[in-house]
C-alpha cells in the first residue's frame, strides 16, 4: 500500500503565525476605530446598568406589595373576629383600615399580581359594605388587566357576588357568567368550584329557573362535603318550590 508523502512546508509557511495575525487585525481595528468601540462598550455598560437597576426596583415593588396585601389581609380578619365578637367599633375601624391598606398597594404598584390581591380585597370589603358600584368598579379594572389566573379567579368570584347582591335582571344574567367561568376555571379545585356553583344556585334562584338552581346545588353539595346553614336554607326553598 502506497503512503502519501506530506508536503513541506515552506520557511514562510512556517515562520507565519495566524493567531499573532489576528491579533494584529484586532490592534489596527481598535486603532482605527478607538471612540468607535470604547462609545460602544459605554453604551453596554449603561443598557446593562440600567436594565439591572429597572430589574431591582421591580422586585423591590413586588416584596413591597406582597407585604402590604398580607398586612391589609391580616387587618381585615382582625375586623372580621371583632365583628363574631360583637365589637362593631373596632370592626369597623379595622375594615376602614384594610381598606385604605389595599387600596394604596394597588394605587402604587398595579402591574403587580399582589397589588391586584389587594384590590380585590377592597373590593370585598365594598360589598361588606355595600358600596356595589365601588367593588364592580374595581373589580372590572383588575380583571380588564387580564391578570394572573390565581387573581382572575378571586376577581371573577367577586364579581358574581356583587352582581347577585345589585341583584338587577341585567346583574343576575352577568353574575351566573361570572360564576360559570369561575367553574371552568377551577375544575381542579374543588371548594372554590363549589362556591360557584353555590352562588349559581342562588342566582338561578332568583331567576325563577328552579332545575337549574338545584342541579347546581346538588353540584356543589357533591364537591363540598360540609353542609352549611346556605345549602340546607337552599334545599327547604326548592322543596316548597317543588310541592
Amino acid at each position: 500500500m502506497a503512503h502519501r508523502t506530506r508536503k513541506k512546508l515552506t520557511k514562510k509557511e512556517i515562520e507565519r503565525d495566524p493567531i499573532g495575525e489576528r491579533l494584529e487585525i484586532g490592534v489596527l481595528f481598535l486603532q482605527t476605530h478607538f471612540k468607535e468601540v470604547i462609545g460602544g462598550l459605554a453604551a453596554l455598560l449603561v443598557i446593562l446598568l440600567v436594565v439591572q437597576y429597572i430589574g431591582g426596583k421591580r422586585n423591590a415593588a413586588s416584596e413591597q406589595s406582597m407585604a402590604g396585601f398580607i398586612t391589609a389581609s391580616q387587618i381585615f380578619d382582625q375586623a372580621m373576629n371583632a365583628a363574631a365578637a360583637n365589637q362593631a367599633e373596632q370592626a369597623f375601624q379595622a375594615l376602614d383600615a384594610a381598606y385604605s391598606m389595599s387600596m394604596q398597594t394597588w394605587n402604587e404598584n398595579p402591574q403587580s399580581d399582589w397589588a391586584r390581591k389587594a384590590a380585590v380585597l377592597a373590593a370585598k370589603i365594598d360589598i361588606i359594605r355595600g358600596n356595589y358600584d365601588g367593588a364592580l368598579g374595581t373589580l372590572s379594572t383588575v380583571l380588564a388587566a387580564n391578570p394572573d389566573i390565581s387573581v382572575k379567579v378571586p376577581a371573577l368570584l367577586h364579581m358574581g357576588i356583587v352582581l347577585e347582591n345589585r341583584g338587577s335582571e341585567q346583574d343576575l344574567t352577568n353574575a351566573v357568567l361570572s360564576y360559570r367561568e369561575v367553574v371552568e376555571l377551577t375544575e381542579e379545585n374543588p371548594a372554590v368550584e363549589a362556591e360557584a356553583l353555590y352562588g349559581l344556585s342562588r342566582v338561578y334562584f332568583a331567576q325563577r329557573l328552579y332545575a337549574e338552581s338545584e342541579e347546581s346545588l346538588n353540584s356543589a353539595m357533591a364537591l363540598s362535603a360540609d353542609t352549611t346553614s346556605f345549602e340546607i336554607y337552599q334545599m327547604t326553598r326548592l322543596a316548597e318550590v317543588g310541592n
